[in-house]
């Protein structure tokens, strides 16, 4: 089931570029280690039908939602403007949703960044803990570095291994 976050807010609202960037924005300040698994992919825009053939050749997909964040499950978000009533979903994103739902991803919709942070957080309480993925923080990687450096000074010599002409 795909997912819906909605503050119920209506008004006037950012533009959902604005609601996108401050949203990435916010991953990189609060969640860096996942932030350098996050992004968008650019699929829209206005393109000449040789140019749509050629990406579509190359793997474009209509309908990829706004946000992707790698983990297990996958983190999937098509971002909208935080009023509802003035963002529409197209058939395509809906289908994506959903065919990625069916195979055990996260996927949502969120009406605006903090919407979107709050599905992320949600999310962040069923991935697959990143324990052992190699995506420590930087006082993490200073600690393994340092313990690195111990081991390196603290083993012993080891004694030379004979050579097959040694050996006969």
């Amino acid at each position: 089931m795909i997912k819906t976050y909605d503050s119920n807010y209506r008004g006037p609202c950012p533009a959902e570029a604005a609601e996108q960037t401050t949203f990435f924005n916010q991953l990189r300040l609060l969640y860096p280690q996942w932030a350098a698994l996050a992004f968008h992919p650019r699929n829209e825009g206005a393109l000449t039908q040789a140019q749509v053939r050629r990406h579509k050749a190359e793997g474009m997909l209509t309908g990829v939602s706004d946000v992707v964040i790698i983990g297990t499950p996958p983190f999937l978000c098509e971002l909208k403007r935080r009023d509802k009533t003035k963002s529409r979903l197209a058939k395509k994103q809906i289908d994506f949703l959903n065919n990625a739902d069916a195979v055990g991803a996260f996927a949502c919709v969120a009406y605006g960044h903090e919407c979107a942070l709050e599905a992320f957080r949600e999310w962040l309480q069923i991935v697959t803990p990143m324990t052992g993925s190699g995506l420590l923080s930087n006082s993490e990687k200073s600690l393994q570095l340092t313990a690195i450096k111990l081991l390196k000074n603290t083993r012993k010599p080891t004694a030379k291994r004979k050579t097959e002409k040694n050996a006969i």
